[in-house]
């Protein structure tokens, strides 16, 4: 399993952060046996699983990140899964801004 880390923060809830990242509930409760993810903690450390990076991208396209916009939601739209946009930005950690601007990966066309 590849994962990242996030630092919970006070009112974060496992939906919203399930939500935040495009991963189901139950993915992130297999992913932390030993947390109580009825009662998280504010500064608690979860693994949030995402797929390993597919590296069938070839080239990508720019993305600016609109107001009020989520993680999830830039994945969705963009159909990515987090590893393949991590990998992609060089990143460790995502969390986007507004007017940020992101690489998304475009997988070629097969003919």
């Amino acid at each position: 399993m590849y994962c990242i880390s996030y630092v919970i923060k006070a009112g974060d809830t496992l939906y919203k952060i399930s939500r935040h990242f495009n991963v189901s509930i139950d993915e992130i409760m297999n992913a932390n046996p030993l947390v109580n993810v009825y009662n998280l903690i504010p500064g608690q450390t979860l693994c949030i699983p995402v797929s390993i990076p597919g590296n069938q991208y070839t080239d990508y396209t720019s993305y600016v990140v609109q107001e009020n916009e989520s993680l999830g939601s830039i994945l969705n739209k963009n159909r990515i899964n987090l590893a393949d946009l991590m990998m992609f930005n060089g990143l460790d950690e995502i969390y986007p801004a507004a007017g940020s601007t992101l690489k998304i990966p475009v997988a070629p066309e097969h003919e």
